[in-house]
């Protein structure tokens, strides 16, 4: 059965087939060579398989970036209505040989040859290809939920288990996903799986010690590895230290090199200075005495964020009133159940109050129980003694104190042990700041379904080679959108906003695919008349493709399809 020998969709005398984005994921592949990469690691299995591995993991990228958004089941549902030996450049291609044996064929073949190594390669590809010399880059981690059991597998690292979860699903066992990316090209271009119970600390450390020598031999212009709290460690610092690169990070708060900042602003608030003195509510920041971690100088920078100031206001006044509440309803219990001694009244409130942040408590009275002391009726000329004590006493929140830790909370320092740079306070924090490249790209893939339970998985090192299946979508979103960005501010083009009442001259690529999609452009196939066309190419979209080149375009022009199915 051809990919359009169903009759369920089509007759013998006219095919209606959907392109939709599926033709940039299909030219993304061309422009950047990924297939060639991959037939080189993890080409064809046998002389009977029809579709080699990289075919196949091109159409489960294509399935994984379509929108709307797809799950990772039924493979060959989704291209029922897909000009599919097109789009794979495979002629005689069968939806069945796109089946469950065959792809859990490929992640077999991923998992043995190496999903880091393998996705090393794809990323220097693509980097090579966008000219882009990354000298810093940006670690960070996030988890995938897995409704599944816990499963270890013999020889694979990766254990499928309760740990932190990054997507609110605590209850089900979890995967963490690491992933590095250049500041500006925002490519993902190393990515690694770890399992779930493994602490960001712990998995940082690894990975440096494991896996960045092959990264910088690779890409060896870098210089910068960027990452959040968890990369401020004194082990972290000392690898670093033995790998000729400098790292940016930020302290924990809970540091004490962190409070020492703190305590110096309080000595020098006159001297913060506007990071950006031209941009309007441009955060603030001051220079601390530098300090060693592990060792090693490192320069600081306390940060002082509006934004952030305002975030913590409304959480700490939620804090505040909580405590209050709590703290509230435990001096009320010593007064209704008296403790036997004042001391023990003294003690237990005392407990209470060195618990307290932000409230504070006054107007303490201890009120003596009268009574007799013994079982049974005392005797007739037995006198009162003091049998308990009670406690009463008003609490109310500080506000003094909220606002004191609403101050503090809004601070954050930068640091790195770069020392012989000339450090601005916007080039360091601007370093930090692209942190945000990581999250970024996660965002639009955590808003899609899939879940790694989808594929018919169960084994840890299928799972493993299916998250490089989701980073390589991943790398080739990134590069798609920054090459789209590129041509279109060249050639001066743009896409209306969703509600068209604006033109888009920088879109995401998710805008971009929205629009695509919303067009449902698809072909039309006559071959007994040997008429094609394409139909719903809007003009705008058709000068995109144009200005993308000849291996984009021909996707969106119906050349590609007479060849393929008339010729």
């Amino acid at each position: 059965m051809t990919d359009f020998d169903d009759d369920s969709r089509l007759n013998a005398e006219e095919m209606s087939l959907n392109i939709g984005t599926t033709g940039l994921t299909a030219a993304a592949f061309d422009y950047f060579g990924l297939k060639d990469v991959l037939r080189g690691a993890i080409g064809k299995v046998g002389s009977h398989v029809v579709l080699d591995n990289p075919e196949l993991v091109q159409a489960l990228v294509m399935q994984v970036l379509s929108v709307p958004y797809q799950s990772l089941y039924g493979t060959s549902e989704f291209f029922q209505d897909k000009p599919i030996a097109a789009l794979l450049g495979v002629k005689h291609v069968e939806l069945e040989d796109l089946n469950r044996v065959n792809l859990a064929r490929c992640l077999d073949e991923i998992y043995n040859f190496g999903p880091e190594r393998l996705f090393l390669r794809c990323a220097k590809q693509v980097a090579i290809k966008l000219g882009a010399h990354i000298e810093e880059c940006h670690l960070d981690s996030t988890s995938f939920h897995y409704d599944g059991q816990t499963r270890e597998e013999e020889g694979v690292d990766l254990i499928l288990d309760k740990g932190y979860s990054r997507d609110g699903h605590p209850e089900l066992n979890q995967v963490n996903h690491l992933q590095i990316c250049d500041a500006f090209t925002k490519i993902p271009f190393f990515f690694k799986s770890v399992s779930g119970h493994v602490h960001d600390k712990t998995s940082f450390r690894n990975l440096l010690i494991d896996d960045i020598s092959f990264i910088k031999k690779e890409f060896q212009d870098l210089r910068y590895f960027v990452g959040d709290s968890a990369l401020c460690t004194e082990p972290i610092v000392n690898i670093a230290s033995g790998q000729d690169f400098f790292i940016v990070t930020r302290l924990p708060d809970s540091y004490v090199l962190s409070k020492e900042c703190f305590e110096y602003a309080k000595e020098h608030k006159d001297e913060f200075t506007p990071v950006e003195p031209d941009v309007p509510d441009s955060p603030k920041a001051l220079w601390c005495p530098d300090c060693k971690i592990g060792g090693q100088s490192f320069k600081r920078l306390l940060v002082q964020s509006e934004l952030l100031s305002d975030k913590k206001k409304h959480t700490l006044r939620k804090q505040a009133e909580k405590e209050l509440e709590s703290a509230a309803k435990q001096i009320e219990k010593l007064r209704t159940q008296p403790c036997k001694c004042k001391p023990d009244a003294e003690d237990k409130l005392k407990k209470i109050i060195s618990k307290l942040r932000f409230c504070t408590v006054s107007d303490v009275k201890y009120e003596d129980i009268m009574g007799f002391k013994g079982k049974g009726r005392p005797k007739k000329d037995a006198a009162k003694e003091v049998i308990a004590v009670a406690v009463s006493a008003k609490i109310e929140i500080n506000d003094s104190k909220v606002e004191q830790a609403v101050k503090e909370g809004s601070y954050f320092v930068v640091c790195t042990n770069d020392m012989k740079r000339k450090w601005t306070q916007k080039d360091l924090l601007g370093i930090y700041k692209r942190q945000s490249v990581v999250e970024r790209n996660w965002k639009c893939f955590k808003e899609r379904k899939i879940m790694v339970s989808a594929l018919y998985l169960k084994t840890p090192h299928r799972i493993s080679a299916l998250m490089w299946i989701f980073s390589l979508a991943m790398l080739i979103y990134t590069a798609t959108e920054y090459l789209i960005r590129q041509r279109m501010k060249y050639s001066k083009l743009t896409i209306p906003s969703p509600d068209h009442k604006q033109q888009q001259e920088k879109p995401t690529l998710m805008r971009l695919y929205q629009y695509i999609s919303n067009s449902n452009i698809s072909l039309y196939l006559c071959p007994d008349s040997g008429i094609v066309k394409l139909l719903n190419l809007r003009t705008s979209l058709s000068n995109i493709f144009i200005a993308m080149g000849d291996e984009w375009n021909q996707y969106y022009t119906r050349g590609l399809y007479h060849r393929t199915y008339l010729g």
